[in-house]
């Protein structure tokens, strides 16, 4: 056992100021994910976050028949509907109320984002951010995604964006 330990001691200090080329497809490999970690930690470290020209806060709590036309609209005019968060905290309860939704209208979708909500203050649903380069209108309540828009044109300080979301309706 001494011998054995002996020999590897011997050859880990053979080896120790030893470097190998990693072949070029791995070494590429390696650069890329370490450029994107790079990229990844200069965002987070810049308070960098995705932001959308708009979003939709809706609820799952919405009744369907009034729900399902705002999943809709949203989609028709490209704006992300948001939830705060699951369906009483359970992933497949959120889940199976977005397939039956689904079923109706296979485009609709929703995204999970607490700290949006937070981001912007919003409270109560349903609600309309337009954004723009340092400022964000807010609309609430219950009314067509597309009369929201139309009165961020007329007084909001997003007007330029949300002027731009409405001639991008099919």
């Amino acid at each position: 056992m001494k011998q054995q330990q002996s020999s590897l001691q011997t050859f880990q200090d053979a080896m120790r100021n030893q470097s190998f080329q990693l072949p070029t497809a791995q070494q590429d490999l390696i650069d890329k994910l370490q450029q994107d970690i790079g990229h990844q930690q200069a965002q987070q470290e810049a308070g960098e976050k995705k932001s959308f020209p708009a979003l939709y806060f809706v609820s799952l709590g919405i009744p369907r028949e009034g729900l399902l036309p705002m999943l809709q609209d949203a989609h028709r005019y490209g704006i992300p509907a948001t939830l705060r968060g699951l369906v009483n905290n359970d992933m497949r309860q959120t889940a199976s109320l977005m397939f039956e939704l689904s079923k109706e209208d296979k485009n609709i979708g929703v995204q999970i984002d607490p700290t949006l909500y937070r981001d912007y203050g919003i409270t109560t649903v349903p609600a309309l951010v337009v954004t723009c380069p340092g400022h964000f209108d807010i609309v609430r309540g219950s009314l067509p995604l597309k009369a929201a828009l139309e009165k961020v044109v007329e007084r909001g300080e997003c007007a330029a964006t949300a002027r731009q979301l409405l001639g991008g309706q099919p």
